[in-house]
């Protein structure tokens, strides 16, 4: 039977006298089971809710007739004394006095001597009150040392989060100023270089007239020429006719070739302020600038690499324990390093800079041997001439200038480059220089003669380097156009262009066995590249996101050094396809270069420093 009650009822013990004579006076009522109770699912909702209403009405009814029964309570029996006493030996831990009073009791409860009705009584109810209490008292102690625990660890933090706040907002602050001080200063910088607008607008304005005055200048040169020479072959074709008549005296030959005068400085002494000396003027024979005498200019043959017979000794990053190690740096100038330049025979490196200058220092120890001035711009690269009395530095003035160490003086400016210029390479065994520049184009000079003979045409962007193979006369380059070309200096012509890069080709440099390529681009990527003109790379390395400033091999192509923008020269193995790192620079490193012996590597960074690793 299922009834519902409004009443609280309490059990409570109670005895109760049980009378067989009598009947039970307590009425009770029968409650039907409704069979209805189980009903299908399909009962529509009106007849669930009469039958709810049904049923609360007889649980009403069911309550009325309860309320006149009488109650039945359960009373919680006293706790008697010998009860108490032992609970409270044993919560106090008076184990020994619990066990004598346990003999004694159980010993009197034997022999007979133990009453229980005077001699154990019941224990008042306010003791198990008070005692109950006591136990909840403790366990509120225990809860409120537990509360303070916590409390105290969220003032911990609330503290330390404070002082977080405190300091963020100052940092925030901090960061605010430093903000309106750039705007501020960037507003400036704005306004001064817009004083200088009108200033670089009219000189651009000069440039372009210049450029076409000297192009239509050119081709008056080039008309002129042509009209001498069918002069000069009118002539020669009257002159048996008069010979034979004899009525007319022979005409002067002109030479076509123009001359100047010895007395005349060319604009390269001009440009360098160096003194001129006479010179003599041949149609054949002239004296040349290294100090040679010259012919006309011929591209020399290529000769035999002494590099594929000889027995190449194997880099010291190989053979010494832990590989190259810091062993000197020094300050060498106060802007970034771009590019430097060892000596072919001695321990020599020239570094040059955004200062506008070069520097040639001894090595390892660093001191400072002679500085070069002259260039109006950064320099963009150096490269020593064979004979090592000479350097080649190219700038972003757009010159290449040639130096002597013997008269520590420029001895020649070539400035027919428009816009910078990143790269220069001497030939292995002639007086003839390649220089790459930003406006896509390489020129090849014919020192002696002072002038450009060839200039080779097919990148369609910047050209970032370039470098004579050994012996050859095959010249590598690469470009932001994100190729590598191979260039036949006799005949101008392109031979074979690899393709790969996704990106711009930063650098590319030869082994000196000439039979591999290393191209590095600016995002990281580098190329290995067989000079037999095979399209796809050999290898395909990954140095970082970084980009990848020169390549260099060693001697025994077993390792390549890679200058990385992240301020870390990575030296890669490539039979082992390991990498290793020195680090040192606090800026991005431009150049990285072996000596000769391959017993150490030079670096240059952009902080203006430069690490001997040995």
């Amino acid at each position: 039977m299922e009834a519902e009650h409004d009443e609280l009822f309490y059990i409570t013990e109670a005895t109760l006298e049980a009378d067989d004579d009598e009947e039970d006076e307590h009425v009770y009522q029968e409650v039907a089971v409704d069979s209805a109770s189980s009903s299908d699912q399909e009962e529509d909702w009106d007849a669930i809710v009469k039958r709810v209403k049904e049923k609360k009405s007889q649980n009403l009814n069911l309550s009325v007739s309860t309320t006149n029964a009488p109650e039945v309570t359960v009373t919680q029996p006293s706790e008697v004394v010998d009860d108490f006493v032992r609970n409270f030996l044993l919560r106090m831990g008076m184990l020994r006095t619990l066990h004598c009073f346990q003999t004694e009791w159980y010993e009197m409860a034997q022999t007979g001597r133990l009453r229980q009705s005077a001699d154990n009584p019941s224990l008042p109810d306010v003791y198990s009150q008070n005692r109950q209490l006591d136990k909840e008292v403790e366990m509120t102690k225990a809860e409120m040392e537990h509360y303070k625990e916590a409390a105290n660890i969220a003032k911990q933090k609330y503290v330390k989060m404070k002082k977080e706040r405190d300091y963020h907002r100052m940092h925030h602050r901090q960061s605010l100023q430093e903000k309106n001080k750039l705007i501020t200063d960037i507003k400036r910088m704005r306004k001064h270089y817009s004083s200088y607008e009108p200033a670089m607008q009219q000189l651009k304005q000069k440039y372009e007239t210049a450029t076409r005055e000297k192009m239509l200048a050119r081709l008056e040169r080039d008309k002129t020429i042509t009209e001498l020479n069918n002069l000069q072959s009118t002539l020669a074709c009257l002159r048996p006719l008069s010979d034979n008549t004899g009525r007319s005296q022979p005409a002067p030959v002109v030479n076509a070739a123009p001359r100047t005068p010895a007395h005349v400085p060319s604009r390269y002494d001009i440009a360098d302020n160096k003194p001129v000396e006479p010179q003599t003027v041949s149609d054949t024979v002239t004296t040349s600038i290294i100090g040679k005498t010259r012919k006309e200019f011929s591209f020399p043959h290529n000769q035999a690499n002494p590099y594929l017979s000889q027995t190449l000794p194997i880099c010291a990053h190989l053979t010494r324990t832990g590989g190259f190690k810091m062993t000197h740096s020094f300050q060498a100038h106060d802007c970034g390093i771009s590019r430097l330049c060892y000596h072919p025979t001695k321990p020599l490196v020239v570094t040059c800079s955004d200062d506008h200058t070069w520097k040639l220092w001894n090595l390892p120890g660093g001191e400072l041997l002679m500085t070069g001035e002259g260039h109006k711009d950064w320099l963009g690269g150096a490269d020593f001439h064979s004979s090592g009395l000479y350097l080649a530095t190219c700038s972003g003035d757009g010159t290449v200038k040639i130096w002597d160490f013997t008269k520590s003086q420029c001895m020649l400016t070539l400035s027919e480059h428009i816009q910078p210029v990143w790269g220069c390479s001497w030939h292995s065994t002639a007086d003839v220089l390649a220089s790459a520049s930003m406006d896509h184009t390489i020129r090849i000079w014919d020192v002696n003669g002072k002038r450009c003979v060839l200039t080779l045409r097919g990148h369609a962007d910047s050209v970032n380097s370039v470098q004579f193979l050994p012996y050859s006369s095959v010249l590598c380059s690469c470009s932001a156009d994100r190729t590598v070309s191979l260039w036949d200096c006799r005949t101008g012509l392109c031979c074979h262009t690899f393709y790969g890069h996704e990106h711009s080709c930063n650098y590319a440099a030869v082994n000196v066995k000439a039979d591999t390529i290393a191209s590095g681009d600016s995002f990281g990527h580098a190329f290995l590249w067989d000079v037999r003109g095979y399209s796809e790379p050999q290898a395909t390395l990954q140095f970082g996101s970084c980009s990848i400033n020169q390549l260099e091999f060693d001697l025994n192509r077993k390792i390549l050094a890679v200058a990385s923008n992240d301020g870390i020269v990575k030296m890669h193995v490539l039979d082992t396809e390991k990498t290793s790192q020195l680090e040192g620079h606090t800026d991005a490193v431009q150049s990285a270069i072996f000596d000769q012996r391959c017993t150490m590597l030079i670096s240059g960074s952009s902080d203006g420093t430069v690490a001997v690793w040995e």
